[in-house]
């Protein structure tokens, strides 16, 4: 109950930020800041493209400075991750922009964009259709909506489309699932971490992923080239993968081990 906590305390910061924000500019101004910047884009829905590529599981990297869970990560900031991510096989790129327990910051998408062609991923806990258009503004390609934390997530969702960005509906449990499958999203998280206790188990992917009808991202938990190769195995059409490669902390360990991941699942 105390870890669950957290995630409460990150809502209720999310809510003071977002009510603040509006204060100094309105949902109206922001929505109109964002389709100005979409209009110019060439390309859209870009992380269903990418899956549509081949038959590769594809390898989403991330960048986050620290979590909940695992405390501080990384010292490496967007300059030097970015780069590597852009020269490496990593399909798609997550930044995590939650400011409290990951460390994140929004400006890190924009900050992405001057080291990275590959399509962008806002990570964050979205409870308000304000962060969506944020998320465009700052050229994300993609949002990250939970089933049972994000209000109105169809709306959500079809924000997002009609700004050119996919979505990845995210679920832990069957009940997240049972609750938008009738939506039938072309992209569905399975989260391998429990939010409520923050414990990982790769299994989660297994269980629930038989029941995804369409694309299938696995998150969370991922350590070694072995966990992707089952996470393949459970149907995973890409697979997000953070801290492993971060805990590296070094720039020559990071390259080998997105290669080792990227081998694995080929």
């Amino acid at each position: 109950m105390i870890k669950m906590n957290i995630i409460e305390k990150i809502i209720q910061n999310k809510k003071r930020s977002i009510a603040r924000k509006k204060s100094q500019k309105s949902l109206k101004e922001i929505r109109k800041e964002a389709e100005d910047i979409i209009s110019t884009k060439t390309e859209k829905y870009r992380f269903q493209q990418k899956l549509k590529e081949n038959n590769n599981t594809k390898i989403i990297t991330e960048f986050k400075v620290a979590s909940p869970s695992q405390g501080d990560i990384s010292n490496l900031k967007i300059k030097d991750i970015i780069p590597i991510y852009e020269k490496s096989p990593a399909d798609m790129i997550s930044i995590i922009t939650e400011e409290t327990y990951f460390k994140g910051d929004l400006n890190n998408l924009k900050l992405a964009n001057n080291y990275t062609n590959k399509a962008l991923l806002r990570k964050d806990f979205i409870i308000d259709e304000y962060m969506i258009y944020e998320a465009a503004k700052n050229n994300a390609n993609c949002v990250l909506l939970i089933s049972g934390l994000t209000p109105n997530i169809e709306e959500c969702a079809n924000i997002s489309k009609d700004l050119g960005m996919d979505s990845i509906i995210e679920c832990h449990k069957q009940k997240d699932l049972e609750s938008i499958i009738d939506y039938n999203p072309p992209i569905i998280g399975i989260n391998n971490r429990n939010l409520e206790n923050l414990e990982v188990n790769l299994e989660t992917t297994k269980k629930l992923g038989k029941y995804v009808p369409n694309y299938l991202i696995s998150e969370s938990g991922v350590k070694s080239p072995d966990d992707t190769k089952k996470l393949k195995e459970y149907g995973a059409d890409a697979i997000l993968i953070g801290t492993s490669i971060l805990e590296k902390n070094n720039k020559e360990k990071i390259k080998e081990h997105i290669e080792k991941i990227h081998n694995a699942v080929k």
